[in-house]
């Protein structure tokens, strides 16, 4: 084989590489599971599953993993069934998890994102009681619109009392658990 020969197969096993690499999508790296194909369809690499775009709900179809230690009232039981509404922005592939981001938000690049919320909320029975709210999400996408999400709460930097009357033995607390999420059904309201 000439050396031309060489460099023209080469030159065009770079092309189809190229043109395989997932990067013509415009469904960012979530995919678009609602057009029936996903990033990787034609890739080797590891599938990339993909997120309906815009606002939808998700339900809670498995618990594990609870530790309530700012007794959120986390239950394996009656956490199955609870729908979240989660949006997902395919141009920045960011979703944001729960109304208003309450369990955070985040880019999801190769099936896995870090879902971030922190601030300084309110307590809904003591209005001059204010603390820091840090939620950090690790979001796994198992099939299309499938995911886990292993969430880590912790309250801190509690407003002194009288303001705060109950405030965490050691001024904070960390709740942890995991959730197994899929799409809820089309017509299904949001919850949290």
């Amino acid at each position: 084989m000439t050396k031309l020969s060489v460099l023209s197969v080469a030159l065009l096993a770079s092309a189809a590489l190229v043109a395989c690499d997932g990067s013509s999508s415009t469904c960012g790296d979530a995919g678009c599971p609602d057009a029936g194909k996903s990033d990787a369809a034609a890739s080797d690499g590891p599938k990339l599953f993909g997120l309906s775009a815009g606002d939808n709900c998700y339900k809670v179809t498995a618990v594990s993993d609870i530790q309530d230690g700012c007794t959120l009232g986390l239950s394996a039981t009656m956490d199955v069934g609870t729908i979240i509404k989660m949006n997902y922005a395919p141009a920045t592939a960011i979703v944001t998890l729960g109304t208003d981001g309450s369990l955070g938000g985040g880019v999801i690049s190769a099936n896995m994102g870090t879902l971030i919320k922190d601030v300084t909320a309110t307590d809904a029975m003591e209005a001059a009681c204010m603390f820091n709210d840090k939620v950090t999400t690790l979001m796994t996408l198992t099939a299309d619109n499938k995911f886990t999400i292993s969430v880590t709460e912790g309250y801190s930097m509690f407003t002194a009392a009288p303001a705060c009357s109950m405030i965490p033995t050691g001024g904070m607390c960390t709740s942890t658990w995991k959730w197994t999420m899929e799409k809820a059904a089309a017509g299904t309201t949001c919850g949290i």
